[in-house]
């Protein structure tokens, strides 16, 4: 056990201070890219699939959609999802926010200072296609 901590010292005084080695910049896309990720693997959330359809996806209006103003290591993020019935979406919304601040800060060392979730649409589950009698 001392061998290892004087191996991290010696390395530590190779390598200098963790504060002065260097600073991560967290792109924005990459924050969208977690933020939405993170969205669609909350139970109760549709999957893109679900809400695309030829007009939406002209205008750019499949679901989760994300925007996010990012400053250093912190985050605002909005995003709007699609929720599958029955789940009630205050629920949904919850596991969002919750999903989303928890992968940001796992994934990209970024703070999540306000997650605003709005549920802007419920669709049915998707339901296997019934045989047809011949």
């Amino acid at each position: 056990m001392a061998e290892a901590t004087a191996a991290r010292d010696a390395r530590e005084q190779q390598l200098g201070a963790p504060a002065e080695r260097g600073a991560l910049h967290v792109a924005d896309r990459v924050v969208l890219a977690i933020a939405r990720a993170a969205a669609l693997r909350v139970p109760g959330v549709a999957p893109t699939s679900a809400t695309s359809g030829l007009i939406s996806s002209a205008v750019g209006r499949d679901l989760p959609r994300a925007s996010a103003q990012v400053a250093g290591s912190r985050a605002r993020v909005e995003l709007q999802v699609a929720s599958v019935w029955p789940h009630p979406a205050a629920q949904v919304a919850a596991g969002v926010r919750e999903a989303v601040t928890a992968q940001l800060q796992q994934l990209a060392a970024v703070r999540a200072d306000s997650v605003s979730v709005t549920v802007d649409a419920v669709v049915r589950p998707d339901r296997p296609e019934r045989a047809r009698v011949q």
